[in-house]
């Protein structure tokens, strides 16, 4: 499942509010908290970090491991919760005037339905949601 946004501001700030995870509850309904993360210039390979998502009316906690990062363009973690692991990667490409920014996410399970666990819908709302903060907040920072 992957969503885009196109923001209206530099690469550079968007990549700041997605890179500086303890300020995401800041700005993000979606996120509400964030512990042990790591310092937003030093994000490696093995990091692990956590946070609590609002789910269909409910604090869901996930602790995840950093799989692949290239500063400004990529960040991508992994997690397992309920026997499902959920692979998640935030793209950021600059264009012309702005950047686009495709979060996507990739579901595995071999013992629950992965609809059961993480229904598409409610997982692309959330998403898409999310965007929409990370787009705005990009666009109101002078």
């Amino acid at each position: 499942m992957s969503s885009s946004v196109h923001v209206d501001a530099p690469v550079k700030r968007a990549w700041n509010l997605i890179a500086d995870a303890s300020h995401w509850p800041d700005w993000s309904e979606v996120c509400i908290e964030v512990w042990d993360v790591p310092d937003q210039l030093h994000w490696r390979v093995g990091d692990t970090f956590g946070f609590r998502l609002k789910m269909a009316n409910r604090n869901v906690p996930f602790n995840v491991t950093i799989s692949r990062f290239e500063t400004g363009t990529i960040i991508q973690w992994k997690s397992t919760k309920f026997s499902v692991t959920a692979v998640r990667s935030i793209v950021v490409t600059e264009e012309d005037k702005g950047c686009w920014i495709t979060d996507s996410k990739h579901f595995t399970s071999s013992v629950l339905p992965i609809r059961v666990a993480y229904p598409k819908r409610l997982i692309r709302r959330m998403t898409e949601s999310w965007l929409v903060e990370l787009k705005r907040e990009s666009e109101s920072i002078s």
